[in-house]
């Protein structure tokens, strides 16, 4: 359980750009994904923060986090234990190595692959990873419905077209 909850809250603060990341490679076409971006930032600043009430403000109320565990059934942290594990998260830092959005009328998907700097009571959690958010037009703007969390596949796995 204690690894799991160490897990979750590695994904659960795997969010997107904060005062030092950069954004590189995709640029935002239109208005709404540029929206979308910048309310990645903001609740990336939030999380790093590890202001709960702010970050609540960003989750849509069934809000939930799924993490492919190998070996393990799919392992999902619904939105009241994400907030509470965010206190237990210390976030140095966060770069968006690439990042990519796609609007669906009232639905955004993000993806992102991201590098992060941060730890989970004390035990290191410095990595790269692939992030999935998938955001909801909702009444008072838009929330994040479910986020979902690996890592990327190492070189040389996967061929190019």
């Amino acid at each position: 359980m204690k690894t799991i909850c160490a897990t979750v809250f590695l994904f659960l603060v795997s969010l997107p750009v904060l005062g030092q990341t950069t954004v590189s490679k995709a640029k935002p076409s239109t208005p709404v994904e540029q929206e979308i971006i910048e309310l990645e930032r903001q609740w990336a600043a939030v999380i790093k923060s590890q202001d709960i009430t702010q970050a609540s403000r960003f989750l849509s109320e069934d809000y939930f986090l799924a993490i492919g565990v190998q070996g393990a059934p799919l392992q999902i942290f619904p939105r009241k234990a994400w907030l509470e594990t965010l206190k237990f998260y210390v976030t140095e830092s966060y770069n968006i190595d690439d990042i990519k959005i796609h609007i669906y009328g009232d639905t955004a998907v993000v993806v992102m692959l991201f590098t992060q700097k941060a730890t989970m009571r004390g035990q290191d959690r410095n990595a790269q990873f692939v992030i999935t958010d998938i955001w909801v037009k909702q009444k008072g703007g838009w929330r994040v419905a479910e986020r979902h969390s690996s890592r990327p596949e190492p070189q040389g796995l996967i061929r190019s077209k």
